[in-house]
């Protein structure tokens, strides 16, 4: 009875909308009152720089630490932020980041139980990345929402969304995978294009020709200087771990054919189950060989897997223990529930957090390898899912 209750109260909207809105203000204020928002400052003071026609991508200390590496068209939509006070516009950002991110995990799911447990198992991926007031719950819910238009037949929003996705975090193109997996490939791929170029000259309404070619060329260069280091990725834990220094293009390349194989069941695309499990796979790919993957940047591959997993669960005894994985060493490793030493002794310096998302995707890349032989037990799991979701829903109502 009280499990029933405590379920009640937790898988509620009233409640999650709640949480989510009680802690992007601590967290914001917080860090603005403590002066820890420089994540933020390089992200709106390229404006005025961007103004100025300056090269938005050299070091600027009078502003804020470190260099900015995004793409000018996202220092012109920052505009929107720059112009307030930090404090107000720090908390719009996160409040944009979670909106965006809220509203497309509301529309994963076809019941509002999972949709809410959904936000409630990323939480802590969440806070992470609002904690360092960053852009990735921004961008994984655009990459999410790139899938929900293809999935409703939307694809002048589709395209939107994969263009913004990619202006803010290259890598976010990656979702624009599923554009082979719907009718109209042609189409949606024109709408997805026309956004990228009208959204990519933009910045041609605050700067001359001859500032925009410089500063795209800025843009080039920092995101070629900034892609030399190893990070939370499995170029890092095949480093860390068994001191193999590879060539990171050779990695990427061969997770990228590893990524693409499954397109041999080209008479599958149009099946439900192995569309979710290709956003899945890709969520977490774009994460793992990403080699300058930081800890904020997980909440992009924890969606993916809690997504296959809310599915899925059912049609492997190897989800709970990847589901334990995840928990403890991925979406834990950075909070205080481990002593300081841990974390940077052992999971910082073996990067630890990657590690159960590479395990993950193995097997849901296993998954659509055999999807053949995986299909029957995929749909099993969802079939029980969602009866055990309504008897649950069921059971709810007449307490």
């Amino acid at each position: 009875m009280r499990t029933s209750r405590l379920s009640r109260f937790l898988l509620t909207p009233r409640f999650v909308v709640a949480l989510y809105v009680f802690v992007t203000v601590v967290v914001s204020f917080q860090h603005y009152f403590k002066n820890t928002i420089n994540n933020y400052l390089i992200f709106v003071k390229p404006f005025f720089n961007l103004l100025e026609g300056k090269n938005l991508y050299l070091e600027y200390p009078e502003y804020y630490y470190d260099t900015y590496k995004y793409s000018p068209v996202f220092a012109l939509f920052m505009g929107a932020f720059a112009w307030m006070p930090n404090w107000l516009g720090l908390l719009l950002w996160n409040v944009l980041n979670n909106v965006v991110f809220y509203t497309a995990a509301r529309r994963l799911f076809p019941e509002t139980r999972r949709q809410l447990l959904f936000l409630l198992l990323v939480f802590l991926d969440v806070m992470t990345a609002l904690h360092n007031s960053q852009a990735n719950c921004l961008l994984v819910g655009l990459m999410l929402w790139t899938y929900l238009n293809l999935e409703n037949k939307k694809p002048i929003w589709a395209g939107l969304c994969i263009a913004l996705a990619f202006l803010i975090k290259i890598y976010g193109v990656g979702i624009g995978l599923l554009f082979l997996f719907y009718p109209g490939f042609f189409r949606n791929s024109f709408w997805a294009a026309l956004w990228l170029v009208l959204l990519g000259f933009s910045p041609l309404l605050v700067v001359s020709w001859s500032e925009f070619q410089m500063i795209y060329q800025g843009w080039y260069d920092i995101v070629r200087a900034s892609a030399t280091g190893v990070q939370l990725s499995l170029m890092g834990v095949l480093e860390t771990w068994f001191g193999l220094q590879l060539s990171k293009g050779a990695v990427q390349l061969t997770g990228l054919v590893a990524l693409l194989l499954p397109l041999a069941y080209w008479r599958r695309w149009t099946d439900t189950h192995y569309r979710r499990l290709y956003v899945a796979s890709i969520l977490i790919f774009v994460v793992i060989f990403n080699q300058m993957a930081e800890s904020p940047t997980f909440i992009i591959a924890v969606s993916g897997f809690v997504f296959w997993f809310l599915y899925y669960r059912r049609s492997t005894p190897l989800a709970w223990p990847l589901f334990v994985l995840v928990a403890l060493f991925t979406s834990l490793a950075a909070t205080d529930i481990y002593p300081h030493f841990i974390r940077s002794g052992v999971f910082d310096t073996y990067k630890i957090k990657a590690v159960p998302m590479i395990l993950a995707w193995v097997f849901i890349q296993w998954q659509l390898l055999f999807f053949p032989r995986w299909q029957a037990r995929l749909a099993a799991a969802e079939a029980a899912e969602q009866e055990s979701v309504a008897a649950e829903t069921e059971a709810t109502a007449t307490v």
